[in-house]
This record gives C-alpha cells, structure tokens and sequence, in this order.
C-alpha cells in the first residue's frame, strides 16, 4: 500500500518561507565591554517576527490551502456519495422499505460494496442498516443448539459473523463457502461451535481462498477433513443425488449464473420432498422456503460434493 497523503502535520514541519534572507553577519562584544543594547533588541525582533510568519503559514495552513482539518488535528474524510445508479437504487429501496433510509442518511458509513448487497438481496438490509453498529463485534461462538442430522438454515450475513472478515472482503459479501460448509458440520455432527466464521478462518489459514474470486473448490474436497467429514464428488445425475441425501449425506453445489447469483455461490441441498431438492442457500431464505426441481438445478451446478463423518 502506498504512503498515504500527509495530514496538516506532515505539511506543517517540511514547510519552510521561500522569501526567507540570509543571516545578518554576527555582531562580537568588544574586548573588556559589555555588550550592546541595540544588538539585544535587534535579536528579539527577529525572533518576533519569525514567530509571525509561523502564526500566518500555520494560518494558512488550517484555512484551506491543505488537507482539511478539526482543530483536534483529525483528517475530515471527504464523504461517500452513491454514483447515480446506486443511488437511485436506494431511493426505490426505501420507499418500499423504510428502514433504508438509514443508509441515504449516512452513506459513509457503510461499505459501497453492503449498499449494494442491499439494493440487490433486500432480505440482508436489517444486517447492513446495523453494520455501523455491529463492525466491530466479536463473532459468535456458537450458531446456537443444533440437533444431528438436522441441518440448520445459516445465513452469511447473520450479524453475528457477518461483519468478520473473510479474505478480500466481508462474511456478509464472500462466505457462502464456509457457511454452506458450516451447516454440514454442524447438521453431521451435532456441535455448533463450528460456525460459518470458524470455517472461514481456517479457510483463510490454510489457503482456501481466492483473492477477488473466492472459495477454491478444495475447501469442499479436502478441507471438510480439518473438521471431521469425508467429501466424495458426485456426478450430476439425479438418481445418484437423490440417493445420498436419502442415506442422510447432505451436498454441497457449486453453482454459476441464475437463480442463485450473478457469478458464483455455494448452496447445500438437505433432502428429496415430493420428488424434488431441498435447499438451503447462506443468502437468500426465500429460496429455502421452496422445493426446487432437478431440471431447474442442473443447469446451474458446476461441481457437487456429498459428505459424511470420517472414519
């Protein structure tokens, strides 16, 4: 990262006048005599007026011509405003919820990124309405009482872990990896200290994740084993994804392009209802309010991975 701007500081002790003269030669006591009044005198005035330019450069100095400045000496961040897209966005936004009004209120104090996340999934704006407030909460040791064999329904932007850093970004933003991965754990298990922030630090830790891209892959084959699974990659066939979820092997997708994001995401199906897949996606909870069809599935998932406990 390169140096920042100097502050008002900085600026302050690398200034010097550019008009200012040459030193007056020095004036010597003559032998055995005391030393001359004027020559006192003449040394006060120039610390004097030294002391003036200092006044007058230091009042330049606050007055405009750097960086702006409290009188405490702290920088004034020139505020975050919404280009015209977003911020149109938001207004929509708000008038269908109006708790979003909090966010054209103060928009410095949210990442343009969770303003986005907003706009685009309006399930997640309770959680970027209290970011401000929550930024810099401990994630939660726990995702609360878990039963085994039940996987339980994780959100990546739950504000208890939402706010923690994953990576390049956010939880919130990047963690449908870890939180999909979490609720296999969890639901495999029975212990819900393994939360989606758990997953995401050792994901880091390890090398699980991918710097403006994600989650690797590999975090779903091999790094389960840091918290007891054993992966097996599946083909996509109906038949043999119906079978492990009725052997109680929940699976992870990888999914591309449609129903579920933009880019790429990671969901986990939990079971067969009437013929088709239960889902459990970390973003969105509307989509695990309903069943979804394997030929609505299919063309979206990339990679699959069912898992069950090592050993």
């Amino acid at each position: 990262m390169g140096r920042s701007r100097p502050s008002e500081y900085d600026v302050w002790f690398d200034w010097e006048p550019s008009d200012r003269t040459e030193a007056r030669p020095r004036r010597t006591q003559r032998s055995g005599g005391r030393p001359r009044r004027r020559s006192g005198l003449f040394r006060w005035g120039v610390v004097l007026g030294l002391c003036a330019l200092l006044v007058l450069g230091a009042g330049r100095l606050w007055d405009g011509t750097s960086p702006a400045a409290v009188p405490g000496g702290d920088r004034v961040q020139t505020p975050f405003q919404p280009g015209a897209e977003l911020l149109d966005q938001l207004q929509a936004l708000a008038r269908e919820e109006p708790a979003a009004e909090a966010l054209l209120a103060c928009p410095e104090d949210y990442p343009e990124e969770l303003l986005e996340l907003a706009v685009r999934n309006p399930e997640a704006l309770d959680f970027v309405v209290r970011y401000p407030r929550e930024k810099d909460a401990q994630p939660a040791a726990s995702v609360g009482a878990v039963e085994r064999g039940t996987f339980p329904q994780l959100m990546q932007w739950d504000p208890r872990w939402g706010c923690a850093p994953y990576g390049d970004g956010l939880m919130a933003l990047n963690g449908c990896g870890p939180t999909a991965l979490s609720m296999v754990v969890c639901g495999l298990t029975g212990d819900g200290s393994v939360t989606p922030w758990t997953v995401a630090r050792y994901a880091d830790e390890a090398g699980y994740y991918v710097e403006g891209a994600g989650s690797k892959w590999e975090l779903m084959s091999t790094g389960c084993q840091h918290f007891g699974l054993s992966a097996r990659e599946l083909p996509l066939d109906r038949s043999v994804m119906v079978r492990a979820l009725e052997d109680g092997q929940p699976i992870v997708c990888s999914v591309g392009p449609g129903d579920f994001t933009t880019s790429g995401h990671f969901i986990l199906l939990t079971g067969v209802e009437d013929g088709k897949f239960r889902v459990n996606d970390p973003n969105r909870r509307s989509n695990s309010e309903k069943l979804w069809d394997y030929d609505t599935l299919a063309p979206q998932i990339r990679n699959l991975w069912a898992y069950t406990l090592a050993g």
